[in-house]
């Protein structure tokens, strides 16, 4: 949803069990909360009148991003200049491709929620050839570092002598282990130079190693989306001899565009690498695609005023302008809305979350028994 969500509980007393345990008015004196799949009457009408006594407001999840930026020398090549290698520092302002992609990011984290946290790594290391385990900016949410991590982000010059991505990767998936709906953004624009471990001498002892390393960082990708961390790709101009490899690194995290191929000619990143591109714009809607999908389906239920809950007498309605739309409950979790695991959120699947993301605002209605799919 491009704007901040609001969702409104809407809850009516059914009984005078508390919210917790989530039982719907157990009598066994059980305390342990339910599975998801606790009884629901099977209601399948959506024309019922909205119960309504007391409300409750709560929000969508805010996402943790960490943007692991390649800010080797090369990245100080003009940004229309695709063959370049090694660049120095252009002499023109904001022509390089440092200068832009600094630019639209800065521009990009202007529009992401105040609720966000974000925080910056780059690699390699100042100077050097090895990534760095380091954050720039640290992890924190915008509303109150946005100014900080802007500061951190303009005041970066790429200086870096090689391009460590398998460590790069690793370090900035280690700093989102523990963070809370996490996402790391992978931004590059050059081949993989260094095996990981800071091995600097793998390809001239084995010309094949950088390609089993490669496929030791997909799996790795693979193994980060499967725990809950997706990795999003950019590939920035200078780096089309490497998109077979971050095209694979985006199918691995789950964040494959649509209608791609990891053999071209539309690769599953975001391949800003086409001499037709102009960088900047494309850039823009790269960023503010990551942006959209970043933008969660999940909504944490706060206590209702009452004390009162009964998980079948919970229906979801997302309303833009005038029009409304109830959103039947689906516990195959294919398309409609169920609770998670924990009965603690709403949740939103297949196209019902990307309806309810271009929603203006989305209710959670108690007191009505639940329609189901």
């Amino acid at each position: 949803m491009r704007c901040s969500l609001l969702l409104v509980l809407l809850a009516l007393a059914c009984g005078d069990d508390p919210r917790s345990p989530r039982d719907g008015g157990a009598t066994d004196g059980a305390t342990d909360a339910p599975t998801r799949d606790v009884p629901f009457p099977d209601v399948r009408r959506s024309d019922m009148g909205v119960c309504e006594t007391v409300s409750a407001v709560a929000d969508a999840l805010p996402a943790t991003l960490v943007f692991q930026l390649d800010t080797s020398n090369s990245m100080n090549c003009p940004a229309t200049d695709a063959s370049c290698l090694t660049g120095d520092p252009t002499p023109a302002p904001d022509d390089s491709r440092w200068d832009v992609f600094r630019q639209e990011l800065v521009g990009a984290l202007g529009g992401l929620p105040d609720g966000h946290r974000v925080g910056v790594m780059r690699f390699p290391r100042s100077g050097g050839a090895c990534a760095n385990d380091e954050l720039s900016a640290p992890i924190a949410e915008l509303g109150a570092s946005r100014a900080t991590t802007v500061a951190v982000i303009d005041a970066i010059t790429p200086d870096g002598l090689s391009t460590p991505t398998h460590d790069a990767v690793a370090f900035g998936l280690g700093r989102l282990a523990d963070q809370d709906n996490p996402y790391l953004v992978l931004a590059t624009d050059g081949d993989a130079r260094v095996c990981f471990g800071c091995d600097t001498d793998c390809a001239f002892d084995d010309p094949r190693a950088l390609d089993r390393d490669n496929d030791m960082l997909v799996e790795r990708v693979r193994t980060a989306a499967a725990m809950g961390v997706p990795t999003f790709v950019i590939g920035v101009p200078g780096s089309q001899g490497y998109r077979d490899v971050l095209s694979r690194l985006a199918t691995a995290a789950g964040t494959a565009r649509a209608g791609c191929s990891d053999t071209g000619p539309t690769y599953c990143h975001y391949d800003l690498t086409d001499p037709g591109l102009d960088f900047g714009p494309a850039l823009r809607d790269a960023l503010g695609a990551i942006g959209d999908a970043v933008l969660s389906c999940e909504y944490t239920i706060p206590d209702n005023p009452d004390g009162t809950f009964d998980p079948a007498q919970v229906n979801v309605r997302i309303r833009t302008g005038d029009d409304e739309e109830t959103i039947p409950r689906d516990p195959a979790r294919a398309d409609g809305w169920d609770y998670s695991d924990d009965m603690t959120r709403v949740e939103l699947h297949g196209d019902a979350c990307e309806r309810a993301r271009m929603a203006d605002a989305l209710d959670v209605l108690f007191g009505c028994p639940t329609i189901l799919i």
